[in-house]
Formats: structure tokens, sequence, C-alpha cells
């Protein structure tokens, strides 16, 4: 009996509010005029993957929207991957204490989500500020399917130009 009530409770809530699945694409915000308006950008890889970083050049190349340059300070954007295995290098003496973990997060938006198996989180980055301005997360496990990472931002881009 209380398992026919779960059920049929189930069933009421996802009725009224819908059994819509959530996917991480539909997380990304609008863009800002300042990066509407950037025309070069830096491309950070924090993932282990060399394949991404050559998959993101391409697809900028193609895009045609903003010329990549070698330095974040050169910069309007910087375009940041990343897949939640990213290691930071602290020089000795440096370490953040154990007890201090959270104070030291990215800062950027979703930065506390993980990041699922096979998928890359592709951040817009304000270099003066290091702040995230938008961000996607985009399945990337093989190459026919990375080859539109950038799709979301593309996208992004026409919206907020309409």
């Amino acid at each position: 009996m209380r398992l026919f009530a779960r059920v049929l409770i189930t069933i009421a809530f996802f009725t009224v509010f819908g059994a819509a699945p959530v996917r991480s694409n539909e997380k990304r915000g609008s863009l800002p005029s300042k990066v509407l308006s950037a025309a070069t950008v830096f491309v950070e890889n924090q993932t282990t993957s060399s394949e991404l970083l050559n998959t993101a050049y391409t697809e900028l190349s193609k895009w045609g929207r903003l010329q990549v340059v070698d330095t974040a300070q050169k910069a309007d954007i910087v375009l940041r991957l990343s897949n939640g295995n990213y290691v930071k290098f602290v020089p000795s003496g440096e370490n953040t204490p154990v007890a201090n973990a959270k104070t030291a997060k990215q800062n950027f938006v979703g930065a506390d989500e993980a990041v699922p198996p096979g998928s890359t989180r592709i951040s817009v980055i304000d270099p003066k500020t290091g702040s995230s301005v938008w961000s996607d997360i985009r399945k990337t496990d093989n190459p026919k399917v990375a080859a539109h990472m950038l799709d979301g931002l593309r996208d992004a881009f026409d919206q907020k130009q309409k």
C-alpha cells in the first residue's frame, strides 16, 4: 500500500510540474555586451586533452568571429576548457591549508558543479576580473561530438545579436 502511494505521489508530482529532462546546456546565461564586443580570445586548456585544445582552435578559426591570441593579457575574453581534472601548480610555501580549501575555489560559474565524464565545461572568463560571464557543458568524448563544443557559445552570440 505504501509503495502504491509513493508511485501515485510521484506521478502526480511529474504531472503538475512536468517531467522535462534537465540538461546542463540549459544552464547557460546570456552574454554580456562586453563579450559581444570582444575581438580577441585566449584559449586556456585545463583538460588533459590536447585534442580538445586543437578542436577549440579549429572551431574558433572556422567561426571567424574571434581572433585567437597567445596570452590572456592580450585577450578581450578567455575561453576556458575544463573537465574537473585540473591541477594547479603551487610554488613552494604557498599551499592552501586543507581547512581553507573552500576559500580557494575557482572563481567561475559552475565551479562547484562536477563535470560529467566524457564532457567538458566551456567557460567565458573576463581576463581582468577572472570571473566567469558564461558557461556551458558539452559532451566531448569523441571527435565528432567534440567538434560541436562551441555551438552553445555561437548560439549565445547569435541570440544576443538578434
